[in-house]
């Protein structure tokens, strides 16, 4: 698997469509944390989580061996269509057998694990202060509707360009830009009160 390490996505996915497996386990290694994070800033059952990515990885390798992949060049940024997309589909099966449930950055407990802070960083009172912050910076969050919760998410937590972010989310960088200027003013305004 080593001679795979160095190529570009895109490379490997013109070699797993002509039917290299070891090809597509450097993808599948090279985007695991990737899509798993993707997946988990939504999903907070790790069951459903591991079914989601299952279905995620299925149908990129039926895209790309049906010939249908045509993201050249930006083979993360279709991954993580694909990725929002089963999970919407997830929550829309969750919403119509009337067991859905909240989006994980609704509990502050998983902005904490997303943040990934490390507490022994800061001292007793810190540690205090900044629990409260991200306390509100949480509920702040949550108050958000969906598509300002996403932006946020993917240029914070993802830290992706606000093209990769138009790019996955299908709208224009205008939208993308318009959604996050409205996020930010909504924070600010609920970290003031």
């Amino acid at each position: 698997m080593k001679r795979y390490e160095g190529m570009k996505d895109d490379e490997l996915v013109h070699l797993y469509a002509k039917g290299c497996d070891e090809a597509f386990n450097e993808l599948l290694t090279r985007h695991d944390a990737y899509v798993h994070t993707f997946i988990r800033f939504s999903i907070s059952d790790e069951d459903q989580v591991e079914d989601v990515f299952q279905d995620v990885f299925i149908k990129v390798m039926l895209t790309i061996r049906q010939g249908r992949y045509t993201a050249e060049g930006k083979f993360k940024s279709w991954l993580g269509r694909v990725a929002h997309n089963l999970v919407i589909d997830y929550f829309r099966r969750q919403k119509a057998r009337g067991t859905s449930q909240p989006l994980e950055s609704d509990n502050p407990e998983g902005v904490v694990q997303t943040l990934q802070v490390a507490s022994g960083d800061l001292s007793a009172e810190e540690a205090i202060i900044f629990r409260e912050h991200l306390s509100e910076l949480s509920a702040g969050i949550s108050s958000l509707s969906a598509e300002q919760q996403e932006v946020v998410r993917l240029r914070y937590w993802e830290e992706l360009s606000f093209k990769e972010i138009a790019e996955q989310t299908g709208v224009s960088i205008n939208t993308a830009l318009g959604r996050m200027r409205y996020a930010l003013g909504h924070l600010k305004r609920h970290m003031r009160s």
